[in-house]
């Protein structure tokens, strides 16, 4: 007989941000986009979408997520779907994007879970309307630790990262062809 595995829910920072608050003082309108960092011990994945509806909502909330990583040079792209809500979509990321006071390496070990947290944000007025707190596959975990522990070891050069971006862009149609090249696709706990 299997095992159900139990994600135990960790504890988000006190200060982290609510849904119905602004996500951030410095800013009320944003562009439509997607914002990925691992910071506070934990995945960050930040959609910004114009008037999300409430379906998307309630679907941010409700639905399975999957997710998965392409890695192209010194780019790598956090790939995501939540069925009846997104489309397989991307986020570009290189660890030295973020500011090196800020900057954190993934810490789980070999067999554990990490966490993401999917925080939706109306674009229009820079509200949270949703979040989820979700658990990545243990092979996951390590892919996303594998990739930024190699970037952070190699010399960062912007205009080698924006080509390497560009050109994976070029080489795909959409997100779709780019998922079904993706080195892991894996669905998520929660």
């Amino acid at each position: 007989m299997s095992e159900i595995h139990v994600f135990t829910r960790p504890d988000i920072p006190a200060d982290s941000r609510r849904i119905g608050e602004a996500w951030s003082p410095e800013h009320n309108r944003y562009d439509e986009g997607v914002r990925y960092l691992y910071h506070n011990g934990a995945h960050e994945l930040t959609l910004f979408w114009s008037s999300p509806s409430p379906a998307e909502i309630v679907g941010l909330r409700d639905q399975p997520v999957s997710i998965g990583l392409y890695s192209q040079g010194p780019a790598a792209f956090l790939l995501y779907k939540i069925d009846d809500v997104c489309e397989w979509s991307d986020a570009a990321f290189n660890i030295h994007l973020v500011p090196e006071a800020e900057r954190e390496l993934p810490q789980e070990p070999t067999g554990e879970r990490a966490r993401l947290i999917i925080t939706l944000v109306d674009a229009a007025d820079g509200i949270i309307k949703g979040r989820r707190l979700v658990s990545l596959d243990k092979v996951m975990t390590q892919a996303l630790r594998h990739v930024m522990d190699e970037q952070a070891g190699a010399p960062f050069v912007s205009p080698l990262y924006e080509i390497a971006v560009q050109e994976t862009h070029a080489r795909f149609p959409d997100t779709d062809a780019m998922a079904q090249a993706a080195e892991i696709i894996e669905a998520t706990l929660g």
